[in-house]
């Protein structure tokens, strides 16, 4: 099937006239999703058309416009730039883009760009970083290093070109093109001062710019980037495009673009994804999600985010939300039950070479589950391991949480007490074959939970949203709670200690159910639901910054 575009030319200050070919309905869906894009040296716009016209990208093509920028001379079939032609510095190209979208009367736009091209949209969401709603670069490098390996790729494409193909590029145009990226400036030292959008970076693992992508990517912000390597190709946007229309579907719903639409899962090779943390390091992270409640209908109210400890599974959280005195905020909310690698009942031993995530690579990383499952905030729920978790969670996003619930939680590195914790917790749970867990897989999240960093001096910078402590009395966790409480500001902090029990969760569930619902109803939530008041044990409360107990 072939569509259609529309040629528009737009005179660029400093660039001279440069076509762009309209993909789409432009007045239909000039406020609605637009993507715009930017090829490689050695290729043309239809590199980006073939890949919009791909059975893959059906969904999104179907509701979104692209305009694919052709660069000065790249057209297929364009006559030589004349001699004296200079071609635009990278900088004047991404600078002056912003013209194509005045032009043509465009808000804002996805921007997509594949090799030079993505060294393009890169300084074009950096100059005009309020006309992105984000980008997705392919195989994008943002210093000048790599120019032989560059060369080489280059030679290789340009050895591809036939002159008797009408889909061919200009090799003197080309020739003007590669000189002009070679001499670009570097923009690595500025990506974190004038990015504040989201990034997708991807790369095919065989492609020499895989170091040059794990350079951008360990420079950025963490939680604003995320970068995928996509195994045994070179080039994703030719070799593998099903891989990267998914890729772009997950990106645009994870910043609020075509929620409507349903993920198809490529089967197109395999993939490597990381969010962006900030010591650069390659971790395995995946974790299973258990959903309780009515996702599509809920997802826009209330959704609880949990985060089982060490020693446990999700099933804990679940068997809470069973308990009868949950049944009214069971009966109006939604939960996510995350279970952390290895950790559910009856699982296999994980691989030998697994390397265990850290407690700040979970922390950052588990946002990828509310794009996914394109759920814009959630109340965090954590015990345990997983409150230390659920705190790192909102430190990192606290756009994403309403607010933060903890039971037995600690923001430092006492190992004593955890490493007495876990040993009764193991004896506990070998009693009940239902909730068997994997002594191996517990072994590497408590060495990981061990080796955790420290978050108690960052508390105060990172959060500025609602937190509520929660510990029983009898655990060794009393003191770490109190701390935490201390060290927060005045009236965004509360404590609440439960006497005569060790482990709230499941020794007076009445009483974390009650706890849950007095806070959603403090920030707002859940308004209608009468407080039940529980006959569970008594509470000690504390709120932070008055010093009474109550």
């Amino acid at each position: 099937m072939e569509m259609s575009l529309k040629h528009h030319i737009v005179d660029l200050e400093r660039c001279g006239p440069v076509s762009c070919y309209l993909q789409g309905d432009l007045e239909k869906q000039r406020e609605d999703v637009v993507f715009l894009t930017v090829h490689d040296v050695g290729c043309t716009y239809l590199r980006w058309y073939d890949f919009v016209m791909n059975e893959a990208m059906d969904d999104i093509r179907k509701r979104a416009m692209f305009i694919h920028v052709a660069l000065p001379g790249q057209e297929p079939g364009a006559e030589d730039l004349p001699d004296e032609f200079q071609f635009p510095k990278m900088k004047h190209l991404g600078l002056n883009l912003v013209s194509i979208l005045d032009h043509l009367r465009i808000p804002r736009v996805v921007g997509l760009g594949d090799g030079a091209g993505a060294n393009i949209i890169t300084r074009f969401g950096m100059s005009h970083p309020n006309r992105v709603h984000g980008i997705v670069t392919i195989n994008n490098s943002a210093t000048r290093l790599g120019a032989t390996r560059f060369m080489e790729r280059l030679k290789m494409k340009i050895q591809k070109i036939k002159p008797e193909d009408s889909k061919s590029v200009n090799k003197k145009n080309v020739a003007k093109f590669a000189e002009a990226y070679k001499k670009r400036t570097e923009i690595l030292p500025d990506l974190n001062k004038r990015i504040n959008f989201d990034v997708l970076l991807i790369a095919g693992v065989k492609s020499k710019y895989v170091e040059d992508t794990k350079i951008i990517h360990k420079e950025m912000a963490p939680g604003l980037c995320s970068m995928i390597k996509v195994e045994d190709v070179d080039h994703p946007l030719s070799e593998t495009p099903a891989r990267v229309a998914e890729a772009v579907l997950l990106f645009s719903q994870g910043i609020g673009l075509m929620p409507s639409l349903v993920r198809r899962c490529s089967r197109q090779g395999s993939t490597e994804g990381h969010e962006s943390y900030s010591d650069g390091r390659k971790k395995s992270l995946s974790s299973d999600r258990e959903k309780e409640g009515d996702l599509e209908k809920q997802k826009d109210g209330v959704v609880f985010l949990t985060v089982h400890d060490v020693g446990s599974s999700y099933m804990s959280w679940r068997a809470f939300v069973l308990d009868t005195s949950m049944e009214d905020i069971r009966k109006r909310a939604s939960f996510v039950h995350v279970a952390i690698p290895g950790q559910e009942p009856g699982a296999s031993d994980l691989q030998k070479n697994f390397v265990f995530p850290t407690m700040k690579d979970l922390g950052l990383n588990l946002v990828s589950i509310l794009d996914y499952l394109r759920i814009p905030q959630v109340v965090g729920l954590g015990d345990g391991a997983g409150a230390n978790i659920i705190t790192r969670f909102g430190m990192c996003h606290p756009a994403r949480v309403h607010g933060v619930f903890t039971i037995n939680s600690t923001a430092q590195h006492n190992l004593g007490r955890f490493m007495e914790k876990l040993k009764e917790k193991m004896k506990a749970t070998a009693l009940d074959g239902k909730l068997f867990l994997n002594e191996k897989n517990v072994s590497k999240f408590a060495e990981a939970f061990k080796k955790r960093t420290e978050i108690l001096p960052e508390l105060n910078k990172k959060i500025n949203f609602d937190f509520l402590l929660m510990a029983g009395i009898k655990s060794k966790y009393v003191e770490d709670t109190e701390m935490i409480h201390k060290e927060m500001a005045p009236g965004l902090c509360s404590m609440i200690i439960v006497e005569d029990v060790s482990e709230p969760l499941t020794e007076t569930p009445g009483r974390v159910s009650e706890a849950v619902l007095l806070f959603c109803q403090g920030m707002g939530l859940m308004p209608s639901i009468p407080r039940k008041f529980s006959r569970q044990g008594s509470l000690i409360s504390q709120d932070s910054g008055y010093g009474e107990r109550i």
